[in-house]
This record gives C-alpha cells, sequence and structure tokens, in this order.
C-alpha cells in the first residue's frame, strides 16, 4: 500500500476511541426512551464497547484508548434519557481522532 493510501486510509476510519464512543451511544437507542439514564448503564454498555474495539490492539494501546474515550464523555444530565445522551455522544465522538 501507498503512503498517499495508508493516510487515506487513516483519515477515513474512525479512531478506536470514536468507534468506542459510536458503539455506545448505537446501543442506548435500545434502551427505554423515557427513563432516564443511570451510570450503570452506561458503563455496561462502556466497557462492551471497548471490548469489542480493543480486542487485537496492544493493550497500551488498550489503555490510552480507554482514557481518551473516558475523558471525551459528557455527564449525565439530571434525568437524561438515554436517546438524548445518545445524541450528544455522537457529536462528541465526530470531534476525537
Amino acid at each position: 500500500m501507498s503512503i498517499d493510501a495508508e493516510l487515506n486510509q487513516l483519515l477515513i476510519v474512525p479512531s478506536h476511541p470514536q468507534q468506542i464512543l459510536t458503539m455506545v451511544a448505537s446501543a442506548l437507542l435500545s434502551e427505554d426512551p423515557l427513563a432516564p439514564l443511570d451510570l450503570d448503564t452506561l458503563n455496561a454498555y462502556l466497557l462492551d464497547a471497548f471490548l469489542a474495539v480493543t480486542v487485537d490492539v496492544p493493550a497500551v494501546v488498550a489503555a490510552e484508548v480507554s482514557v481518551t474515550a473516558a475523558r471525551a464523555l459528557p455527564s449525565i444530565h439530571d434525568g437524561e434519557t438515554p436517546d438524548a445522551y445518545a445524541l450528544r455522544l455522537r457529536d462528541v465522538a465526530r470531534g476525537l481522532r
């Protein structure tokens, strides 16, 4: 693969933290849209996404990915529903690299 092709691939493929946050946002859409999101639910989806995305990466990379994804998570607003949080999470994911 040429350098141009590799660079193009890096630019179009979402980063690991982006993939994690996008997966969490998608998973949250399966929750009750009227029930408030709680931290336990968010953490469970976050762990599942982290394990799925980092299954084939070295431990040091996985650790950095988890820190980057965790730092990017917005706080849950009081009474916020999973679908509302998912929308905000997708916006955050777009801004990551």
